[in-house]
């Protein structure tokens, strides 16, 4: 499966007043009308309880210059500070994210070691200068 080129993104959540995220990049989009997506969570994530019980929470489409942003999240349950703010629906969010995605939960599905998370998109914000970060053979790369 790592021959397969993914975007990468950051999803975010409160969890007892605290910020988590965590890197996903099996992410997909479902449907257009209503506007679903979809993502991944690994049932042995320490953080998958966190996502699995949010009813909201933000996607992040990471851009081109944050490989070091998609890293951090895929090993600490924290936030990088000073890379994450709240946005107007008071989620977290990564800063200069290529796109953030308001999303809230729809369904749970199991899906071998991972379970997947269904959720209706609920508001977008687009930056056009952010560019996409990439995922491919284990290695973090960029596309303009």
């Amino acid at each position: 499966m790592s021959r397969y080129p993914t975007g990468v993104t950051v999803v975010t959540a409160y969890h007892e007043g605290k910020a988590y995220g965590i890197t996903a990049n099996s992410f997909a989009s479902v449907s257009l009308e209503p506007p679903l997506v979809l993502w991944s969570v690994s049932k042995s994530a320490e953080r998958a309880d966190v996502f699995l019980n949010a009813k909201s929470f933000a996607i992040s489409f990471l851009g081109k210059k944050q490989a070091d942003i998609a890293q951090y999240c895929a090993e600490k349950d924290s936030l990088p500070e000073g890379q994450w703010s709240e946005n107007r629906y008071g989620f977290p969010v990564i800063d200069e994210a290529g796109v953030v995605l308001d999303c809230r939960q729809q369904a749970v599905y199991p899906g071998g070691d991972h379970d997947i998370i269904v959720c209706e998109v609920m508001g977008i914000a687009v930056r056009d200068d952010a560019g996409a970060l990439t995922f491919h053979r284990s290695q973090y790369g960029q596309l303009e």
